[in-house]
């Protein structure tokens, strides 16, 4: 209680931005950022300020914690002090001394995720992690169950990839032809062997924070489950046999000798110029086209839960006239391909493909945000619907024909579906 002289209206603030028990402050010095104040209608007491031109008359007001959580603060305040008088225009009324004692209890109030359904997890959203500036807070136990229940499906649709399509022998380098799969960057890595939890594990152990006001909103991630596939590729794919080597390394020296004639003045700046195409010409013939050849030997995976924009569920096409809308895949509602196209700038695009799960609105085709050819649709969901429900699924493909369709082929589609909420 404050003593007599200040009001019910007066209080004690205690600003504090250390992580340590014990505090020593000074007002107007580099820790100003804690502060201090004690007041009523009368007198303020605060932190003393910081004499620079006497350092050994400084002595600081102390705080020792010797509780802090988030429903009880005990702690203790002593040492010096300035008090100021808050009469007639004020002023300072010098230094004194301080001792004293506070003891604080509330009742914690937290925030409350929705429940995951079918699992009897804690939704409290404790506030472990809070970080406003960056808009990230720790996550509750059935978020973490949510984030677990889904890497552990992703990882049973995908084990097939790593088992029977990627190569896992010992030759180095990779021999050509053979499939390796590797994670993208920034994703979660589902290469990790499969571990059998209990439907409402929420000892994940990825991504323990989520954004302040997600519990508002359907959960969505657009961008957490990514692979890699690779295709190696041989040196008579690149054009690169034996004799072929030798021969550029002729050509490589020929070019040479006739840099050095044109510099000694043996041949016009022309003359070069006519030499070092026709070389040139002759090195790239028979040379394979390279971005043709580096689009169809990758293909990148991601795999996005209940999207949540428009753009992210598209399918940009280069040519609409080719566009596919397939029903192939048992369960999808359908997919989307745009097969692969050789742009104006010379540049092939790649084969994209987008299998739909859930509901989704009729695709059409219109224009993405920036203005491409794109086929479009959008997700349905209901207005009043659980925030901790999964209620679409989309499989995005970009890359070779032949390694989108030894993919298709060895996922479980069933691991993914199943998720869905009926």
């Amino acid at each position: 209680m404050p003593p007599p002289g200040y009001g019910n209206s007066d209080a004690v603030f205690i600003d504090v931005t250390d992580r340590e028990n014990d505090i020593d402050i000074y007002t107007g010095t580099s820790n100003d950022s804690d502060n201090i104040s004690f007041g009523n209608i009368l007198y303020g007491i605060t932190a003393p300020e910081w004499n620079v031109q006497d350092k050994s008359s400084n002595k600081p007001l102390h705080i020792h914690f010797s509780t802090f959580g988030n429903s009880e603060i005990a702690f203790t305040i002593s040492r010096t002090v300035i008090i100021t008088s808050r009469k007639d225009h004020g002023g300072n009324e010098g230094t004194g001394t301080i001792s004293g004692s506070g003891h604080f209890f509330r009742e914690p109030k937290f925030l409350k995720s929705d429940l995951l359904s079918g699992c009897d997890c804690d939704p409290t959203i404790y506030p472990t992690i809070f970080d406003e500036e960056n808009n990230r807070r720790s996550i509750s136990a059935c978020e973490a169950a949510l984030n677990n229940k889904l890497f552990d499906a992703v990882q049973r649709s995908i084990a097939r990839l790593f088992s029977d399509v990627a190569y896992t022998g010992t030759a180095s380098p990779i021999p050509p032809g053979s499939i390796d799969i590797s994670m993208i960057a920034g994703a979660v890595d589902i290469k990790v062997p499969v571990k059998e939890r209990p439907y409402c594990s929420s000892d994940y152990y990825h991504l323990g924070i989520s954004g302040i006001d997600s519990y508002k909103k359907i959960f969505s991630n657009d961008d957490r489950f990514g692979l890699r596939f690779i295709k190696m590729v041989g040196n008579e794919q690149m054009g690169l046999s034996a004799n072929s080597n030798a021969m550029r390394q002729r050509q490589a020296f020929l070019m040479d000798s006739v840099r050095k004639l044109m510099e000694a003045k043996r041949i016009s700046y022309e003359e070069y110029g006519k030499a070092l195409a026709y070389y040139m010409s002759n090195m790239n013939s028979g040379m394979p086209d390279l971005k043709k050849l580096e689009a169809e030997s990758n293909l990148y995976i991601g795999v996005i839960f209940n999207v949540s924009d428009k753009e992210t569920a598209l399918v940009k096409l280069e040519d609409k006239s080719k566009v596919a809308i397939l029903h192939d895949i048992k369960g999808s509602s359908f997919e989307i391909f745009s097969p692969m196209a050789k742009d104006n700038d010379g540049d092939w695009v790649s084969n994209r493909k987008n299998i739909y799960f859930g509901k989704f609105t009729p695709p059409v085709t219109g224009k993405s945000g920036g203005g491409f050819d794109a086929e479009t649709t959008n997700p349905i969901y209901p207005a009043n619907g659980n925030k901790l429900t999964i209620y679409n699924i989309i499989i995005k493909m970009e890359g070779g024909k032949d390694l989108m369709d030894a993919a298709i082929a060895h996922i479980d589609f069933t691991a993914l579906q199943d998720l869905i909420s009926k």
